[in-house]
């Protein structure tokens, strides 16, 4: 269960990224416009980092039923500061239009 909920919030995060892309590189940006992306970025990978160091400090190393799941964890608390920026900026960016 854990590596589809994995894969599902994978699909999500590409699907609006790539609306989020579009969105961006279709109008004229100003340069704190650009900072506060870069900014976002680093954010989320700072948060990233934290959850998966959390995580795999608890990593089960006696049952490799639950180590595989659990990889499936720690991949998607990584993911889940991208993907939560991702989805908000895609319905910001669909609001907008």
């Amino acid at each position: 269960m854990a590596w589809s909920t994995l894969g599902q919030n994978w699909l999500e995060m590409m699907a609006a990224s790539a609306q989020v892309i579009t969105h961006r590189t279709s109008r004229s940006n100003t340069p704190a416009q650009w900072f506060g992306m870069g900014s976002e970025k680093v954010a989320a990978s700072l948060e990233s980092s934290q959850a998966m160091a959390r995580r795999m400090a608890k990593l089960p190393t006696h049952d490799p039923l639950a180590m595989w799941n659990a990889w499936a964890q720690l991949l998607s608390s990584g993911m889940r500061p991208y993907h939560a920026r991702a989805v908000s900026n895609a319905r910001s960016s669909r609001k907008r239009r």
